[in-house]
């Protein structure tokens, strides 16, 4: 008997090697060094606390699981989104980076917040191009360390997210088009002004940034290996530009004894990585992005991450539109004793991938999913303002 071949929308990596190592290609974009430091550091933020991994065993076994956990970032920093990590630590690290090279001294996340070395921090003018939550972070950043902060959002984004950025004391500008188009104002502005982007994507000549950014979402990500000692045999992560999955992928493999099976999670008409994997080299969505799964609603990738992303990612796959209610639903009522979990059209795209994959057996599968298996989502975003109907 002929095993089916898996579905359209899901493609294996044919440049994943399970032998290779966490090598320097890798380190450059995700350094797993000091992350359970920083994450102690953290702790003088009177907002931060570790983020619950929770576990749906109910849902597990209807699915034909072994095990299922959650990373719910909806409760990171009351902020709602795992994005809340990486603008606040980028900004922080530039202006760190300033006062070390006035002062010699490199001042920590709390004294940068008592503004103890405002004669060099107060004239950064901190920008963005954000389709909501990223542009949320960053702003609650430069607020944390009484700076200006302006973001430019694409036509999309909802009116609560631009208000939820308003309310942190950031600018805003509305730009006539996409996210691209976005980026591409606030990079014009920026040079011309004299701002400090805080981007959440690289371009040629523009990645520090980027990976600092990057460096804040492993926090998440060293929670789960000490939430979960056993660890994942599977991760279902979504991927805009990258960040998040390079942050995922990159630290699992490089602190794990075993690496897990990871599979890069995209909307239809986002899937930027998917036409990547499939031409080998960064690569143009098929779609225009067109998605309510706004923080994923991405047309290129961020080229930084492919040492990671192209070579550790074992498969690749695209979800509906019509797949994001159902996996909304799914966490916030859920089976028997499983807790309710409050998810946004972004957040719950891994458990709608998941849910696909598991409802085809040529994908479940190939993917060697079964009752042995462990396998971790993240809730990237709570609901932040879109009602779950």
């Amino acid at each position: 008997m002929t095993t089916p071949s898996p579905p359209a929308w899901l493609a294996a990596n044919p440049r994943a090697r399970r032998a290779q190592k966490f090598g320097d290609a890798q380190r450059f974009v995700i350094n797993p060094n000091g992350i359970p430091e920083l994450c102690e550091e953290l702790k003088a933020c009177p907002a931060h606390k570790p983020t619950p991994l929770y576990a749906l065993p109910a849902l597990a076994a209807q699915l034909g699981l072994g095990a299922l956990r959650v990373k719910d970032e909806s409760q990171r920093f009351g902020f709602g989104a795992f994005k809340a990590l990486g603008g606040v630590l980028a900004v922080h690290d530039v202006l760190a980076s300033a006062a070390s090279e006035a002062h010699h001294a490199t001042p920590g996340f709390e004294s940068l917040m008592k503004g103890e070395h405002r004669d060099i921090t107060a004239g950064f003018v901190f920008t963005t191009a954000s389709s909501g939550n990223h542009g949320r972070s960053v702003a609650a950043g430069a607020k944390l360390f009484g700076n200006r902060c302006v973001v430019f959002l694409p036509k999309f984004t909802s009116a609560a997210k631009e208000a939820a950025i308003r309310q942190r004391g950031a600018e805003v500008i509305r730009v006539d088009g996409d996210y691209d188009t976005a980026v591409a104002e606030c990079r014009r502005q920026a040079e011309a002004k004299g701002w400090t982007i805080i981007s959440d994507t690289s371009w040629e000549g523009y990645d520090s940034v980027p990976r600092s950014v990057m460096r804040g979402y492993t926090v998440l990500v060293e929670e789960i290996v000490r939430q979960w000692p056993e660890a994942p045999t599977h991760v279902f992560v979504q991927a805009g530009v990258g960040g998040l999955a390079a942050a995922v992928i990159g630290y699992l493999w490089a602190v794990l004894p075993k690496r897990p099976t990871f599979i890069v999670v995209e909307p239809a008409s986002a899937d930027c990585w998917f036409q990547s994997n499939l031409l080998g080299k960064p690569a143009l969505a098929s779609g225009n992005a067109d998605t309510q799964m706004g923080g994923l609603a991405c047309r290129e990738i961020s080229p930084v991450t492919w040492p990671i992303i192209a070579e550790a990612a074992d498969w690749f796959m695209t979800i509906e539109e019509d797949e994001v209610l159902p996996a909304r639903r799914r966490f916030a009522h859920p089976l028997d004793d499983d807790p309710a979990i409050t998810s946004g059209p972004s957040g719950c795209a891994g458990l709608a991938a998941l849910t696909r994959a598991c409802a085809d057996a040529a994908a479940f599968k190939a993917l060697g999913l079964g009752k042995d298996s462990r396998v971790l989502l993240i809730n990237s975003e709570g609901d932040l303002g879109e009602p779950l109907t």
